[in-house]
């Protein structure tokens, strides 16, 4: 009888190395009890692909293929030539299967270096102990920053020693502020705007991550200009600017006249517009700062210094024979929105536009921009309010009279902006609601109201409408009545107006004239919204509220109204309510500060979310900046963290 097999020595051999590789694999799979309990989980995924890349490098530096040097820090375009053996100039290459990942692996440790930084500040402002201050302080506790601008300071230097804002702003009339975070450098960078009649003055306020003690940080003037064209860094020290500048676009709507001005007339035009006009709105995004007036200028100023235009300088202006009642930026800051009111030639009525500037951006970030698209609106009321979608690809509109909001969507497939529709359009204040299923009783109560109040000075009508976050399909509502008319969130349901759809064309061509009415009409059903519900009624802070911002975690709103109370709302989950009109969704109230009051909606104070929905930004007319933080401390521990007044809970 014959024993078992004694296994060759071949066999053995490739065994061990089987169990050898097992053992390593299992070893580098495991990972401390210890160390996950302090990571989150981008820090785990880039340990992980750390592991992953150095076990690649490790099993194929046992290979035939020999290793290519890579400088530290190499372009990434040097890299790929030195791996493929040809120049940069070359465009394709036949690469070996054997070394294609030793390859790849290689480039990803050069990207890895090259965006190391990014990881690292991505981490650090989503940290651990950010995010647990916030659970701990919102909405009830907040850490208060107010930072007095320079213009509500004594100018000593003048002749009139008691004279308030001789170099600056004595008193804005309008104000705008714009928060992000540049990942590059580690800042997040919070920008406002305060406006005059003849001046502006832009101010920055940087917190650096790491940084621990903000209470030193001040916001600074960073640059600051007139009507006329003027601009610097200081009031003391500014530029005399050419009209038109030198790198200035000049756009002109001369309804009613035949034929094109000659340049030297249109020239002579804008200078003697500018010697006279007043400012009036204004509004602030990263790289631009846009101001309209009286005399119909809008002016497009530059605020980025990495461009090649300078800081404060003029770079677009629209010139109209009519007045410009309100203007927008889209979030993309590739379209730029202002309404007009003119008039009929025959009739002699009121029609309101809306005029649509779209910025062509170059790689070399030149901006050049093209003939403005002329939009009309199918009421007779004025437009008052102008807002864009988070995608940039509806503007929402809010008239004067009637208190009727409309959307327009302005992208129809491959003609871009050639083709604007009127998608909805309703009057959110006496009707309530669309649903069949809703509740009376609060559309009899706004009815109850009447129409006696619309027609007082006192009411103003809707003072803010917007967008809601990306992707909710929700609209939030403000307006300042004597009568019942609440805040109100409501949805709208239907195609989410942030889809990327663009139509049921591929071929890049929207439909064409072939086709009948009906059938474009079948054809852009995806377009169309259906109908509309009330979320949500935050009547605890009253009917005369002038601004609105939502928070990007979709958790709160916070509310200022005619006195300058700022009102937080918390509502979890505020995205994702499906509450009906009769029953409003639970939520809690809260006083979170006070601000400076505003007799008119465009003087009240500006209010704004941090990129991150931990802190809320403000500044009014008097200059008065707050920072309300709720990720600086606990409560208890923090002497500076303290609670807010409740409202309702």
């Amino acid at each position: 009888m014959q024993g078992p097999r004694r296994p060759s020595h071949s066999e053995r051999s490739r065994r061990s190395v089987v169990k050898k590789s097992l053992k390593s694999d299992e070893q580098s799979s495991q990972l401390p009890h210890n160390m996950s309990e302090s990571m989150n989980l981008l820090t785990l995924f880039h340990k992980y692909a750390k592991e992953e890349q150095s076990g690649l490098s490790l099993t194929e530096s046992h290979s035939n293929v020999e290793a290519i040097d890579i400088v530290k820090q190499k372009p990434l375009e040097d890299v790929s030539s030195a791996l493929q053996g040809t120049t940069p100039s070359s465009r394709s290459v036949s690469v070996s299967p054997q070394n294609l990942r030793q390859h790849g692996s290689e480039l990803m440790s050069v990207v890895h270096q090259e965006h190391s930084s990014d990881f690292e500040t991505l981490l650090e402002h989503v940290s651990e102990q950010k995010e647990y201050n916030f659970s701990k302080c919102f909405p009830f506790h907040r850490k208060l920053l107010s930072f007095p601008t320079s213009q509500m300071k004594l100018s000593l230097g003048t002749v009139n020693p008691f004279k308030l804002g001789t170099f600056g702003i004595k008193k804005s009339i309008n104000s705008s502020i714009h928060t992000f975070i540049d990942f590059h450098q580690g800042l997040e960078t919070t920008r406002f705007v305060l406006l005059s009649e003849k001046k502006w003055e832009l101010y920055e306020y940087v917190l650096p991550s790491r940084e621990t003690n903000i209470s030193h940080i001040k916001p600074a003037l960073i640059c600051c200009g007139k009507s006329t064209g003027e601009y610097g860094e200081s009031q003391n020290n500014l530029k005399s600017a050419k009209t038109p500048g030198d790198h200035e676009t000049v756009k002109s709507n001369e309804f009613g006249k035949s034929g094109k001005a000659d340049i030297q007339s249109s020239n002579d035009d804008l200078k003697k517009r500018l010697a006279s006009w007043d400012q009036t709105y204004c509004q602030l995004t990263k790289n631009v700062l846009v101001i309209s007036g009286t005399k119909g200028v809008m002016r497009v100023i530059n605020i980025s210094r990495d461009g090649p235009y300078q800081v404060g300088e003029p770079i677009y202006t629209y010139l109209t024979n009519f007045p410009i009642r309100c203007i927008c930026i889209s979030p993309n800051e590739n379209l730029l929105a202002c309404s007009i009111t003119g008039r009929e030639r025959i009739s002699d009525k009121e029609q309101p536009f809306i005029v649509l500037h779209r910025m062509i951006i170059s790689e070399d970030l030149w901006i050049n921009f093209a003939d403005p698209l002329l939009i009309t609106v199918p009421y007779r009321d004025p437009i008052k309010l102008v807002k864009f979608n988070a995608s940039s690809s509806h503007i929402i509109c809010a008239t004067v009279w009637e208190a009727r909001y409309i959307i327009i969507k302005l992208r129809d497939g491959g003609k871009g902006y050639q083709r604007p529709r009127l998608v909805w359009t309703e009057l959110p204040f006496r009707t309530g609601s669309r649903q069949k299923d809703g509740d009376d009783t609060i559309s009899r109560k706004e009815e109850a109201a009447g129409t006696d109040d619309e027609l007082m000075m006192a009411s103003e009508g809707i003072t803010d409408i917007q967008f809601g976050n990306m992707y909710s399909n929700t609209i939030i509502i403000t307006s300042n009545y004597l009568g019942y008319r609440p805040p109100v969130l409501i949805r709208l349901h239907g195609t989410p107006i942030d889809s990327a759809r663009t139509g049921p064309n591929t071929d890049g061509h929207s439909i064409g004239n072939s086709f009948s009415s009906r059938e474009r009409d079948d054809n852009e059903e995806f377009s169309m919204l259906k109908s509309s519900e009330v979320l949500l009624r935050v009547s605890e802070v009253g009917s005369s509220i002038h601004a609105a911002a939502i928070s990007p975690r979709g958790d709160g709103i916070v509310l200022v109204d005619k006195d300058g109370r700022l009102y937080l709302v918390s509502v979890p989950n505020l995205n994702s309510q499906t509450g009906t009109a009769g029953s409003p969704s639970k939520k809690t109230v809260v006083l979170l500060g006070e601000a400076a009051n505003a007799e008119r909606y465009t003087e009240a104070a500006s209010v704004q979310f941090s990129a991150d929905g931990g802190k809320i930004f403000t500044v009014d007319r008097k200059g008065l900046f707050q920072v309300f933080d709720f990720t600086k401390g606990v409560p208890g521990e923090d002497l500076d963290v303290v609670k807010c007044r409740i409202i309702s809970v």
